[in-house]
């Protein structure tokens, strides 16, 4: 997504401050904020795509003002609305006002969640879903399209040519799956682009390269 939640970052807000404290949480809201997103995931549903595109709907004052966490408890609060799981009453007060049919919403076990964190979430795509339209060594242009939701390709590199030096197999494309439109299954490469490409002049002797995943829905043939 375009504006503040461009994954690729905007210039003027300064260096990313690299901290050296060996630390997960600040306080324990953030823990709680963390769990209950993890926990509530399964028997809502949502994955984190559309955990993600509900933190992108925020205005961009509040992007910027809020914690980290905070916008995580935002997002699972929005997708429990949306569910029908809770009300903004409820969610306000802190008071239940409505049953939850447990049979189609059954919470997660502290052992099963650990343990499905733990394993991760596979999905197997054929490969045959889709020939794969772009090969090792071929040259390649990223789409210009600004999406208006959620969205894995930074604008840096969007009308940029590049150069796919490996195919990586087929996944769900994040973009479907946070609209909540099902996995569209998508073949991803990793784009090599010359930094003098991206960002042009640059001070010192500017000879990298940056690497991206690229869904085969981003890539054009030059």
């Amino acid at each position: 997504m375009d504006g503040i939640h461009d994954l690729g970052g905007m210039h003027g807000f300064g260096p990313v401050p690299l901290g050296e404290e060996d630390y997960v949480f600040r306080h324990d809201w953030q823990r709680r904020s963390f769990a209950l997103a993890q926990a509530l995931a399964g028997p809502t549903p949502f994955c984190a795509d559309m955990h993600r595109h509900k933190i992108e709907q925020l205005p961009a004052i509040d992007y910027l003002r809020m914690d980290y966490f905070e916008k995580w408890a935002h997002a699972t609060s929005e997708l429990l609305k949306d569910a029908g799981l809770a009300s903004a009453e409820e969610l306000a007060t802190g008071a239940k006002r409505h049953d939850v049919d447990l049979d189609r919403h059954a919470p997660s076990s502290p052992e099963g969640l650990i343990e499905a964190l733990a394993a991760g979430v596979t999905m197997d795509f054929p490969a045959s879903t889709r020939p794969s339209p772009f090969t090792r060594g071929q040259s390649i242009r990223v789409s210009t399209n600004s999406a208006t939701g959620h969205t894995r390709v930074p604008r840096y590199v969007r009308g940029k040519a590049g150069t796919v030096i490996a195919e990586n197999g087929v996944f769900q494309f994040a973009d479907s799956v946070a609209m909540g439109a099902g996995p569209d299954p998508q073949h991803c490469y990793t784009v090599v682009f010359e930094a003098f490409d991206l960002w042009g002049e640059v001070s010192g002797d500017c000879k990298d390269k940056v690497y991206v995943d690229l869904a085969e829905a981003y890539l054009e043939h030059v």
